[in-house]
């Protein structure tokens, strides 16, 4: 009996050290794979320079996360942690949370900059911002529906599940995020919408975004974990870039290029980033103190 309970305990430990294993490979086969096909649809862009062409650049572009994602979970066929279901019992606050939060957060940024002489509201229609939010509003939410499924659905608990620190955890899935935009950046995206979204040189630019996305990487990690589904992701990704895009790129906010770093409504704004940061470390206290 103590031979059979010996091989059994060895068993167990050989298949948990594989499934860890496996998990490890996986982690990286999508991060190289959602790189390099982001880069591929960078240089089609490049090369035929056409309007369709870049849009069907976009198109792979976005859609490449959660594509790997699905293709990985099907053949490890592993659905358990995908965070599929809404689970709204108990979780009515924290969905209130993923609606409130970005505009509460733009709202204090906004009212910063006007006060520091950082940004401008002239022209500013509350009727027109709604109305040009209403119509970006299906769209904007089936897109993060693939993003947030791939970030949050499939990185997130992945990489909590090799044991990693769950704050280093968040912040790599951050990361990896923010990198995966710079094809975006760099020729996806108009120039001439991009141009409508900062003045800052591109350099500066790309580093505060990627450590914008890098510190939201907590946030949003945060409310995965601690409701135990991939939704409230989709919606706080889908408020964010509704309230952020629209009052930026659509001319409600002009901002100072002087004080543009500190004080966009931008997820990389200094502002914004010591707020998100204080948010997800709050939601990590409120999960680990009530699971403890």
């Amino acid at each position: 009996m103590k031979y059979k309970a010996s091989s059994l305990k060895e068993k167990i430990v050989t298949t948990e050290t594989r499934d860890s294993r496996r998990v490890v490979l996986n982690l990286i086969i999508f991060v190289v794979a959602i790189n390099v096909v982001g880069w591929l649809a960078w240089a089609f862009t490049r090369r035929l320079g056409t309007p369709e062409a870049q849009g069907l650049g976009m198109l792979i572009w976005l859609i490449s996360p959660f594509l790997t994602s699905v293709i990985l979970r099907v053949t490890a066929k592993d659905w358990r942690d995908m965070g599929l279901k809404p689970i709204f019992k108990g979780n009515g606050k924290w969905y209130v949370f993923s609606m409130l939060f970005y505009p509460l957060t733009v709202a204090v940024v906004v009212f910063t900059g006007l006060l520091f002489g950082g940004i401008s509201t002239a022209g500013f229609s509350t009727g027109m911002f709604l109305q040009a939010m209403a119509v970006a509003a299906i769209g904007t939410f089936v897109k993060n529906i693939f993003e947030e499924f791939a970030w949050r659905g499939y990185l997130t608990p992945k990489l909590n599940a090799t044991g990693i620190n769950t704050i280093t955890g968040h912040l790599l899935v951050g990361f990896i995020w923010g990198t995966w935009h710079l094809p975006y950046y760099l020729g996806l995206l108009d120039i001439v919408q991009l141009n409508a979204y900062t003045q800052q040189r591109m350099t500066v630019f790309l580093s505060m975004a990627i450590a914008g996305m890098t510190a939201a990487g907590i946030l949003f990690g945060e409310i995965r974990l601690i409701t135990g589904s991939t939704w409230p992701t989709v919606i706080m990704h889908t408020v964010s870039n509704l309230v952020i895009t629209t009052l930026i790129m659509q001319g409600f906010v002009q901002l100072n290029n002087q004080t543009e770093i500190a004080l966009t409504p931008g997820m990389e704004g200094v502002v914004s980033i010591l707020l998100v940061v204080i948010a997800g470390l709050w939601l990590y206290r409120q999960r680990t103190s009530a699971n403890a």
